[in-house]
């Protein structure tokens, strides 16, 4: 998961908060607010980390859920944007209920932590075969793959198709890779990035180790 550092809320939002008996159910900059969400987190998935678009399959997401916190439904600093997590497959029965994932999985149900917590990145530990485990000792990465359903078979399958494309690289285009991810491309950031950074360190860091241990005097 990404750590996501926010900006400030666009105008027309803002602006249309001070209207009296404003609601977010009624609120009419939905699209220019979802589009500065989608901005500050690159365009990918505050959970899972897919590619998302201003278009009808990016929700935005309320971190504490608007049936037991309404006095934040219009907080900014409480909404991200989030994939539909399956839910508008799940309508058509294109897939069961068992698959959702993140904002729809999620539902009104807390998280112990969330991506605007830099401790996030340290809570998650992906594995080669595209399956994700908790990594702290408090548990709250555990919990946070449960209640998002972060290792549903889709986000397995696309977890470990990244990893795999890394296999043939060697040491320096890891190096190369490495500073590409970190950082948005006009705008974006390479879907999935944290779960390349993760293993492209770790790695770097295998070789480094190894190069040392050759370097040790008989």
């Amino acid at each position: 998961m990404k750590h996501i550092i926010k900006t400030s809320p666009p105008d027309e939002f803002v602006k249309e908060c001070e209207t009296p008996g404003v609601s977010f159910s009624n609120l009419r900059s939905k699209k220019t607010l979802k589009e500065r969400l989608l901005q500050d987190q690159g365009f990918i998935c505050c959970y899972c980390g897919c590619e998302i678009k201003n278009d009808g399959h990016t929700k935005i997401e309320h971190i504490k859920c608007q049936e037991r916190h309404e006095d934040l439904a219009l907080c900014f600093e409480n909404m991200l944007a989030s994939c539909d997590g399956g839910e508008n497959d799940r309508k058509n029965k294109v897939v069961p209920p068992h698959v959702i994932h993140c904002d729809a999985k999620k539902g009104s149900d807390d998280i112990p932590i969330s991506p605007l917590e830099k401790d996030v990145e340290n809570c998650l530990m992906y594995f080669d075969d595209g399956t994700v485990k908790g990594s702290d000792l408090e548990g709250k990465g555990s919990k946070l793959i449960q209640v998002l359903g972060l290792n549903v078979a889709y986000l397995v399958t696309q977890r470990k198709n990244v990893i795999e494309s890394y296999k043939d690289f060697d040491v320096t285009e890891l190096e190369k890779e490495l500073n590409w991810i970190k950082e948005k491309h006009d705008g974006y950031y390479e879907p999935f990035c944290f779960v390349s950074e993760q293993y492209i360190k770790a790695i770097l860091n295998v070789s480094v180790k190894y190069e040392e241990k050759e370097e040790v005097p008989v």
